[in-house]
């Protein structure tokens, strides 16, 4: 079978996300039992990518190893594939950091073998070097075996020049955007790298999506929640066209809610109630931590308006909270998603030797009249 065999039988015209992944990995099954490795490689990278966009990763995170391990056992397939394993490297250590399950170890080896990657295929490190930069901001990690700190990872990374696989023009502006924002803390600067972004010259599957995200989380996060809404509502509205019925883009959809619980009620707890029954099952620890924390602080301002009860299709059936009737007390609901989001929190601080989510969590935001809760 040549690979297009292989997608008419398996997993052409499947839904992108898990109906399409569980075909793409009933074709491996199939290539492993032909010994047809060659196409093996192939789809491996298939699915990787297609749970990196369209699902949670969690599946490519544990998949990974098992491509590692036919790459490395069939030399003969090296250089026709290199491009793909790189690149599913490369989307890889952007998600297994990303899992609580993963230790801290494994993630230092994660980075170091995809630095030594870069040196045997002939790669330059402009990728691996973002992508330690960008580890070290989310988790605010200050001790960091590969690199002493962002700031250094982001001017080695800013040394090398861009190849294949570096991001494209919209995704290294976006980058640099993130960097002044989160990292430098300079939002004119940032204004100014987003420039060509917000007037349409540069986009991408999810640029300007990540960029109007971040400026409103940044905005959230220095007490203006004015700007932080209009940067959020942009961001709503590509999510709603372009990724809404998606259990992916789960921490961006959570900081659009946590924006919007202070500044616009009833629209934060429409887009909850959507989201929340397409992804509760993403297996994210990052994204869901961010959608839990969206949802209590939605529930937090929901009750500062003082309302009791809430009707939500509640999908955790197994819990003591659910009820057929679909009725909810705000402060129950306010304090199961805090509870939610603090087992999270606790997991990855633990992890990382912090207490970074456990501060993100518990940050108390006071927008005074600018908050619009009702």
């Amino acid at each position: 079978m040549n690979y297009e065999e292989y997608k008419d039988s398996f997993f052409e015209g499947l839904d992108h996300g898990e109906p399409k992944c569980k075909g793409i990995r009933n074709a491996i099954d199939k290539a492993m039992e032909l010994q047809d490795y060659e196409n093996v490689l192939t789809l491996y990278g298939v699915f990787i990518e297609e749970d990196t966009f369209y699902c949670d990763g969690f599946q490519s995170v544990i998949i990974f190893p098992e491509y590692q391990s036919v790459f490395e056992q069939h030399p003969e397939f090296h250089e026709k594939n290199k491009y793909t394993l790189m690149w599913s490297f490369k989307w890889i250590a952007g998600s297994a950091e990303d899992f609580y399950q993963v230790t801290f170890e494994q993630l230092e080896n994660m980075y170091r073998q995809y630095g030594e990657y870069c040196d045997r295929f002939k790669y330059n490190k402009r990728s691996y070097y973002r992508k330690i930069w960008n580890f070290m901001d989310t988790y605010a990690i200050k001790n960091f075996s590969l690199c002493s700190s962002c700031e250094e990872a982001h001017k080695l990374m800013m040394h090398c020049q861009l190849d294949e696989l570096s991001e494209p023009a919209a995704g290294e502006a976006d980058d640099l955007t993130s960097y002044y924002l989160f990292v430098e803390k300079k939002v004119q600067k940032a204004l100014k790298a987003a420039d060509r972004i917000f007037s349409g010259k540069l986009s991408c599957t999810v640029v300007p999506h990540y960029t109007y995200a971040n400026f409103a989380d940044y905005y959230f996060n220095h007490n203006d929640i004015v700007t932080a809404a209009d940067y959020a509502v942009k961001s709503l509205r590509i999510i709603n066209r372009d990724f809404g019925t998606d259990k992916s883009m789960m921490k961006y959809k959570g900081m659009i809610i946590s924006v919007l619980a202070f500044y616009d009620l009833p629209t934060a707890l429409k887009f909850f109630r959507r989201q929340l029954n397409i992804c509760y099952t993403n297996e994210c620890g990052l994204e869901m931590f961010y959608f839990y924390r969206g949802a209590y602080h939605l529930f937090l301002n929901l009750e500062r308006t003082e309302q009791k009860t809430a009707r939500l299709i509640f999908p955790f059936k197994e819990d003591p909270l659910y009820k057929k009737s679909n009725v909810y007390s705000v402060s129950k609901l306010r304090e199961f998603f805090y509870n939610k989001t603090k087992y999270i929190a606790d997991r990855f601080d633990e992890r990382d030797n912090n207490h970074h989510f456990n501060y993100l969590l518990n940050k108390k935001y006071d927008f005074g009249d600018a908050a619009a809760l009702s």
